[in-house]
């Protein structure tokens, strides 16, 4: 990924309001993909579809169903086991001078996650979507299998130097959803169809750029899932997926909170609007650290190993060690002050907020937890990425499972102390790990010129 922060630092002008914003601008589309933009898509949809049709159920089912389908595509399925591991493999590829590799790679990881996604997803569709028409299942598990595609796709794109076509393809693809769904989008089945249809041109226009920027003479490779596959590296991202949408599952299906919308699917209406809100809201911080993380950290962290393969000295390895120390130090505390300047203005301007999205101000409380919940959440995920860039695969499996634990544990036990409490399970939760996350990688890093010589 360090080849895109350089590129984006060469966009940064010194004293350029403009080529900051475009730099912060492009860190906060690759570093989100279609995460934070997916979320953004499906309430701008859900307020024009109300505004134009004023039918409040289709609204809602569609927001629940492409909810589910991006939770279920992200964490719950192979999707979630195989995007750290194949991030590792691709950068041990390019490291090996084996960009060939690169390609089939990526086809024959897509060919193996539609197919076990196939499996897996089909015989859920059926079942939660029981009393839906064939058409619709058939849309159901294509928007599924194009968000996999998309998810598996965007840990290539994201490293690729044609970041504008990137950034362009996203913007693009999820502006024409918007648009459509304005003008067609009369039905849950069209406004299912237009999402579905937008991800598949995504997918493809990724594809394209994915293959134009590395050729092979071969078309599917399944080295990736041979001897040497990165299983901790597995659950990790497994478990930390699946840990960041459990107080979500816990709050659709438990008797207190939860309401039944489509199907067999259910929703909260007092939780999902303010726990996406405060997610929406790290966007920058998420853009922050993408950019110091792919740039300065990655320009030391290359220092530090070219200095212990090449033989330098113990003063530059050192030095090159701490400035690491530093750059981590400095994007942490950058996070903080980005992200605690964007929380006042929520906490500030938050009952104007919630009084042009109609919801009520009783779930004020609510949000403000959460909303330093998804803090603490962006700081706990920039000390993983540190993590995985260090090599340090069996540490962050551990937190990333701790993690799981203490938001299902913290999660149940606060709705079972009511109303006043929502929300606590996963903003303590995920402030128990990244105060841990934090001691953690301070630990490594200051013993790391020790491990690597001595452990590796």
């Amino acid at each position: 990924m360090a080849g895109i922060g350089f590129e984006l630092r060469r966009i940064l002008k010194p004293n350029s309001l403009i080529s900051m914003a475009k730099v912060y601008g492009y860190s906060a589309i690759l570093s989100s993909g279609p995460w934070v933009i997916s979320i953004v898509a499906i309430i701008f949809v859900g307020f024009i579809n109300l505004a134009t049709t004023k039918q409040a159920g289709d609204t809602v089912a569609f927001q629940v169903v492409i909810t589910y389908a991006i939770a279920l595509a992200s964490s719950m399925t192979i999707t979630g086991f195989v995007q750290l591991p194949f991030t590792r493999f691709l950068a041990d590829e390019i490291f090996g001078k084996r960009e060939d590799e690169v390609l089939p790679a990526y086809l024959g990881v897509l060919m193996m996650v539609w197919i076990a996604g196939f499996v897996l997803i089909l015989p859920l569709v059926l079942y939660v979507f029981y009393d839906q028409s064939d058409l619709f299942i058939l849309i159901a598990i294509t928007t599924y299998m194009a968000l996999g595609g998309v998810w598996i796709s965007n840990i290539i794109a994201a490293s690729l130097k044609y970041y504008n076509s990137v950034v362009l393809a996203y913007l693009f693809a999820y502006a024409m959803i918007v648009i459509l769904s304005f003008f067609f989008g009369k039905s849950l089945e069209i406004l299912t169809l237009i999402f579905c249809a937008g991800n598949v041109l995504l997918l493809i226009v990724l594809m394209l750029l994915i293959i134009k920027r590395y050729e092979s003479k071969r078309l599917i490779s399944l080295k990736f899932f041979g001897k040497n596959f990165y299983w901790s590296l597995g659950f990790a991202g497994f478990f930390y997926t699946i840990g960041a949408w459990v107080d979500k599952f816990i709050f659709w299906f438990h008797p207190l909170t939860g309401y039944n919308v489509i199907g067999r699917l259910n929703a909260s209406v007092l939780y999902d609007i303010p726990i996406f809100v405060a997610y929406l809201s790290i966007l920058p911080g998420m853009a922050v650290f993408f950019f110091r993380l792919e740039s300065d950290f990655a320009e030391k962290y290359e220092f530090f190993y070219d200095a212990v393969r090449d033989g330098g000295t113990l003063a530059m390895i050192r030095r090159y060690r701490n400035e690491m120390s530093e750059v981590v130090r400095h994007a942490i505390r950058e996070i903080v002050v980005i992200q605690g300047i964007m929380n006042i203005f929520l906490f500030l301007y938050a009952p104007q907020l919630f009084n042009f999205m109609h919801i009520p101000q009783l779930y004020l409380g609510l949000f403000f937890v959460l909303t330093v919940g998804a803090q603490l959440q962006l700081g706990f995920m920039s000390v993983m990425a540190i993590l995985y860039y260090l090599d340090r695969r069996h540490q962050a499996m551990w937190l990333s499972i701790g993690f799981f634990v203490l938001n299902t544990t913290l999660t149940l036990l606060s709705i079972e102390m009511g109303p006043t409490f929502f929300g606590y399970g996963y903003a303590v939760s995920l402030l128990i790990m990244f105060t841990i996350s934090v001691w953690v990688i301070r630990n490594e890093l200051k013993e790391l010129d020790y491990e690597t010589f001595m452990l590796r």
